[in-house]
């Protein structure tokens, strides 16, 4: 049975968003530089920018030993045309890969380094529904002819909450429109060519070859067949 459902949760996303880069402003000073599995970080001067892993800001931040440098995404300005581009087209605007997960942990733990806070987070949460429902509007052009699904310029949080609906309708799709037939699929390179046989009964999905067993009348015949030539042969 073919697993459908592999995906990172939003806890997961959130992990892999903290290597991303971002500019922090210290207000301590660390003549050597900090050494982690992941690099080396440092030194560090009141009032000097400089760049370090997001897990390592907020981590600095919460000790209030630093300001967080906010990116030009998380700006009112560029928010509001991002917003007024997601109203005016059907297809996804291009965000940073992590624009949910950053964000989110931004507004938790450096709201007061955010110019116009409650704007900027009203201004995200109006993108992310916009942007949602939109993606719920291509889900719908799914018929029992589509065999994969394309959606560009997807965050990284939006792909994961997609996969397993979008792979989940693509299955039952197949099982409802296609029940007792084989379904061809395409071929790819050094592969043998397969047809899937869709079961509503167990809901799990089977690769037969195309070329189809003999029945066991034609067996049962040719057995009969051998077995008497033989005997008319030893006479």
């Amino acid at each position: 049975m073919y697993n459908l459902q592999n995906n990172f949760n939003p806890q997961e996303t959130e992990f892999l968003s903290g290597d991303e880069p971002i500019k922090i402003i210290p207000n301590f000073t660390l003549n050597q530089k900090l050494v982690f599995l992941n690099g080396e970080y440092g030194p560090f001067q009141p009032s000097i920018p400089i760049e370090v892993p997001l897990w390592l800001a907020l981590t600095l931040r919460r000790q209030e030993k630093c300001q967080i440098t906010i990116p030009v995404w998380l700006s009112v300005e560029f928010l509001q045309d991002i917003l007024k581009e997601e109203k005016s087209r059907k297809k996804l605007s291009k965000l940073h890969p992590y624009f949910s997960e950053i964000s989110a942990q931004l507004f938790e733990h450096a709201p007061n380094d955010i110019n116009d806070f409650e704007k900027v987070r009203t201004l995200v949460e109006d993108i992310w529904n916009v942007r949602a429902s939109k993606i719920r509007e291509g889900i719908k052009d799914i018929t029992n002819t589509t065999y994969c699904l394309s959606i560009s310029d997807l965050t990284v949080m939006e792909r994961e909450l997609l996969k397993p609906y979008a792979t989940s309708a693509l299955k039952n799709i197949w099982l409802i429109f296609n029940s007792g037939k084989p379904i061809k699929r395409p071929n790819f390179p050094n592969q043998p060519e397969t047809t899937t046989n869709t079961n509503t009964n167990t809901n799990t999905i089977e690769e037969e070859p195309l070329i189809e067993k003999e029945p066991e009348t034609t067996k049962r015949t040719l057995r009969k067949f051998t077995t008497e030539d033989m005997e008319t042969e030893n006479n």
